[in-house]
């Protein structure tokens, strides 16, 4: 089984996530992509919705996709959500699963600073989606591992795809401080992801009577 790990705060889940799962699952022709909200992410402040809020929102947002499923594999456990964990466990309990991860462009430029980088890199395919207006510029040593997104890896060995798709310039930042400001349609975010923002009083929104 070839298994989509996207991991992130979601906070909120909006079009330009979707987008990029949507891309990886299409275009690797992976079985499943699960969208993993982190619990509590190593690499910047914490969200400002609680994790069951943020992996409700990620359910609400996939309901109509197909292949696209929300996983609380990081949200259960307790602590920091580190990466290599995730892909330890998930080795450990499924090892007939062959995982990618999928990342943002900023995020994969982070990797050297997260926790046992070469170990993520030993235990799952990359998947690097890119940002607006920006070149993807793979390190050296992923440069060797490039395959396009056609392409089949070798049996035991890790590649790196970059994905080729339209961009969604949209920061979840921005659509928190629309939110703030009593915007009731912020567009980006799914209308039943809004109906819930609304409903939960989330990011500054009054709470629905």
């Amino acid at each position: 089984m070839r298994l989509g790990l996207f991991g992130g705060t979601f906070d909120p889940p909006h079009a330009g996530h979707l987008a990029v799962a949507r891309a990886a699952r299409d275009l690797l022709a992976l079985d499943r992509v699960e969208l993993i909200p982190t619990r509590v992410p190593p690499h910047r402040q914490p969200p400002a919705a609680s994790a069951p809020d943020r992996f409700a929102m990620v359910a609400l947002a996939v309901l109509d996709e197909p292949r696209l499923v929300p996983s609380p594999r990081e949200i259960v456990r307790d602590g920091v959500s580190y990466t290599v964990e995730t892909l330890r466990r998930l080795e450990r309990e499924h090892p007939e699963i062959e995982p990618y991860l999928v990342l943002g462009l900023d995020s994969y430029l982070d990797l050297p600073h997260w926790k046992e980088p070469g170990e993520i890199v030993a235990r799952a395919h990359l998947v690097i989606a890119p940002r607006p207006g920006a070149t993807v510029a793979l390190r050296p040593e992923d440069r060797r591992r490039r395959l396009s997104p056609g392409a089949e890896p070798a049996p035991g060995r890790r590649a790196v795809f970059v994905l080729a798709m339209d961009e969604v310039p949209l920061a979840a930042t921005e659509l928190r401080a629309a939110l703030a400001r009593g915007e009731r349609n912020v567009a980006g975010i799914p209308g039943t992801v809004l109906r819930y923002i609304r409903k939960r009083g989330l990011y500054g929104m009054e709470e629905a009577g």
